[in-house]
């Protein structure tokens, strides 16, 4: 049946009837409206009530009425909710006729992955109404998995080959992304299942055989009976039938492929040197037995033999209960003669034991339905090892906005990244720090800084400056921005009439950007208003900059402020109240939820704002990523095209200047130098648009006699000057501000008075490379 098509800026209200209820029964399955209450709940709004509960309403009718209630609910909204609750049945009944589209994977791509290690990949979609998703392995259809995520758990050679995409989007041509190409690591064997002790009795088959895993696959078992070799075998299995008492020994087995080699324990076999005589009745002559304690995720291995005259037929119990072949669960028997074996193997993962919240198992052997073996009870444990995080690399972005056009100057941001900058240096960050940049400086700081991030890496942006939240969507503002203000004291909201939108910059845009290489942690700092503005009606957002294109659980956010509040500097020391309480704490090794956290709690102890400031959290970080994490870089990184190495060039913004000036009588050595930042070790950790400019003058004449110098540096920005009087050396420096705005040599001027008599000395700083290769309003690809 064709879908009616609705318009994305239409009002939820406003739709037709039956629109709204098949909307309202794709809530009502699996309470699937309980994702979404959850979700805003995580964002600080809790939008259920318990009305419903109280007058008997649907949950789903009263989450739809509330979110109308509060927002004027758009189309377009609802189908942003309903994306990031994966509740893709009622985004399927909305129509805005946007054609579907595969956003990623654009490219093919390849997997390493480790023998038996995880790999999660995911499609990113788009369209209206949502495509019908099925994933497919070597172009055959994977029943069951329909989810833009795919999930990869204990991967084995079978695995290996081409993941695609297909999506349908109604009666258009079906869509296929690029490939995911999953291979094995290459890997060393390892014993994954180890041999038993082994007792049998004379003309008993004796039979050896562990597990050992590998890529390749392990091909050689060289087997060895009391040190000494005994047999090579192509399977990691020794079989002797009708074994003697000669056959008793001990064994071990070594198991290779190309890339090295591992060994068995030493298992000793007895053979006992009588026969047993068949009986007419069954009798167990080995019990099942296991270790007291078994961890999810592992093999279990149980094995019951009867001798008896005839054939047997063997069930297996698990809690009382009949276990059958599945893929979980192997049973294997065998005979020989009046010997008759049955072997379990059994294995249940982390999730089936927390999710069925399995304490213990009770495993027992059924023979003919005359005979149960012993009971096999054994405790049920997980393992809970902690992985250590590392990062690729660490850099982090430091924007202040402080001298505005048109808008209150800010005197806590200027000096709040210099503070920062530190914290982030002993954190091991590579640091970007950048005063009053307009929008075209801001657009490319962002996508300069990114050039350099790799997948691994460790990402902290951080914005101080005017701000502004309008219709769910945060914005920074440039310093070039031009509007109309109305000034109050520490105020950085804007009267929503004269907010020109297209002036400011989207968080989401930036997210995105900084998303492009897949970073591993993404800890984002906003430090600035976010009043709550009304819908605009001229207003129309841009889609690609107002809309997060992927979600990847590596991001965190703290804000200084919750939506509709405003955010306070704290005028005796020029800092913002954020950063005055984020500092003390920033270097802890914790992780950056918990870090954000222990903002929250201190800020709410100092009182300060008195409820008016109210900073909050969000994000999508799977994993405890603490700021403090060591990183490793990869040995391409440090190459000599690696991004670490790009990173040293584009940062060689050093120079020194070296006069002898001659005054009559007397000379003066002159030593103009700049850098940068100081470097530690050869390597620069800071790169920013402020440049220390340092000026020494000395003499060593034996005239004594007074100088006076006056100097003069013009940028073309602003004049700096200073007077001293030189009385043996004296050192003058300057702080150039703003290197992406200079557009020739810095000229410097220095006059001298000596005798009477008036010297100059003229010369030129050849800027920085920074402000050489850094932006001239174009973008930098």
């Amino acid at each position: 049946m064709e879908l009616d098509v609705v318009q994305a800026n239409e009002l939820v209200e406003e739709l037709p009837n039956r629109i709204v209820e098949s909307i309202l029964h794709e809530l009502s399955k699996d309470n699937a409206w309980q994702k979404v209450a959850n979700k805003l709940k995580e964002g600080g709004e809790n939008i259920m009530s318990t009305k419903y509960k109280m007058n008997n309403f649907s949950p789903e009718r009263e989450l739809l009425t509330n979110l109308m209630n509060k927002y004027p609910l758009k189309v377009k909204t609802l189908q942003i909710i309903l994306e990031q609750c994966q509740i893709y049945g009622a985004l399927r009944i909305i129509n805005t006729n946007d054609p579907a589209e595969i956003l990623e994977p654009k490219e093919d791509k390849l997997y390493l992955v480790p023998l038996g290690g995880n790999l999660t990949l995911h499609v990113k979609v788009n369209g209206s109404p949502f495509p019908e998703i099925q994933w497919c392995f070597n172009g055959n259809p994977l029943i069951g998995k329909t989810f833009p995520l795919l999930m990869l758990e204990n991967i084995s050679l079978r695995d290996v080959g081409e993941y695609t995409c297909k999506i349908k989007q109604g009666l258009r041509a079906e869509l296929t992304s690029a490939k995911c190409i999953v291979k094995l690591e290459d890997t060393p064997p390892r014993i994954s299942t180890d041999l038993n002790d082994v007792h049998i009795k004379t003309s008993e088959d004796l039979t050896l055989s562990f597990e050992a895993i590998g890529y390749p696959e392990p091909k050689t078992f060289r087997w060895f009976k009391n040190g000494n070799n005994f047999r090579v075998t192509e399977y990691p299995q020794l079989i002797i039938r009708g074994a003697d008492v000669n056959n008793a020994g001990e064994y071990r087995c070594e198991a290779s492929n190309p890339l090295g080699s591992c060994t068995t324990r030493t298992a000793v076999v007895k053979v006992q040197d009588s026969i047993m005589m068949c009986s007419e009745e069954i009798q167990i002559i080995q019990q099942p037995t296991a270790s007291e304690v078994y961890y999810a995720g592992d093999w279990m291995y149980l094995t019951c033999k009867v001798h008896y005259c005839k054939d047997v037929k063997f069930v297996c119990f698990l809690n009382n209960k009949v276990l059958t072949g599945n893929d979980d669960v192997v049973l294997t028997t065998s005979s020989s003669g009046n010997q008759h074996s049955c072997i379990l193997i059994y294995h249940m993962t982390e999730e089936q034991v927390e999710k069925e919240n399995v304490k213990q198992l009770c495993f027992k052997f059924g023979i003919n339905g005359q005979v149960m073996s012993d009971d096999v009870r054994v405790e049920v444990k997980t393992r809970t090892i902690k992985k250590t995080l590392t990062a690729r690399n660490k850099w982090a972005l430091l924007i202040g906005n402080s001298r505005y056009q048109e808008l209150d100057e800010l005197p806590a941001s200027r000096k709040d990244i210099h503070m920062l900058k530190k914290n982030f240096k002993k954190l091991g960050f590579r640091v970007f720090m950048f005063n009053d940049l307009k929008r075209s400086g801001i657009q490319n700081a962002v996508k300069k800084f990114v050039s350099f991030v790799q997948e691994g890496d460790y990402v902290s942006f951080y914005y101080a400056g005017h701000g502004v939240h309008n219709n769910g969507q945060d914005y920074i503002i440039p310093v070039d921005a031009g509007m109309k203000h109305i000034s109050r004291p520490q105020n950085v909201c804007l009267p929503e009439q004269y907010i020109p939108f297209d002036e400011c910059i989207s968080h989401v845009w930036i997210a995105n950007v900084l998303q492009k290489h897949e970073p591993a942690l993404i800890f984002s700092i906003y430090d600035s208003c976010r009043r709550m503005k009304q819908k605009f009606e001229k207003y129309q957002s841009n889609s690609s900059e107002d809309s997060y294109q992927i979600a990847s659980k590596n991001s965190f956010t703290l804000f200084a402020t919750s939506e509709n509040y405003e955010a306070f500097e704290r005028e005796e020391v020029d800092t913002s109240c954020l950063i005055d309480t984020l500092l003390s704490i920033m270097t802890h090794k914790i992780s950056v939820q918990k870090l954000s956290n222990k903002v929250l709690e201190r800020f709410d102890s100092l009182g300060e704002t008195k409820g008016k400031q109210v900073p909050k959290v969000c994000g999508d970080l799977a994993q405890s990523r603490s700021l403090a994490d060591p990183s490793h870089p990869r040995g391409i990184d440090e190459s000599e095209c690696g991004v670490l190495k790009k990173w040293e060039q584009f940062a060689s913004g050093r120079g020194r200047i070296q006069h002898i000036i001659s005054l009559g009588d007397t000379k003066i050595e002159e030593s103009i130098y700049w850098n940068i930042e100081p470097c530690e070790d050869g390597v620069t950790w800071i790169i920013t648009n402020s440049l220390p400019l340092t000026i020494n003058l000395s003499h060593t004449s034996s005239n004594m006699q007074e100088i006076n110098v006056h100097i003069k540096l013009n940028t073309e920005l602003k004049l700096l000057q200073d007077s001293r009087k030189l009385n043996g050396s004296l050192t003058v420096q300057f702080l150039v501000h703003d290197l992406q705005e200079l557009k020739d040599h810095i000229q410097l001027e220095l006059y001298f008075t000596y005798k009477g008599q008036q010297y100059k000395q003229e010369m030129l700083v050849e800027t920085p490379a920074i402000s050489q290769q850094f932006y001239r309003g174009n973008q930098i690809d």
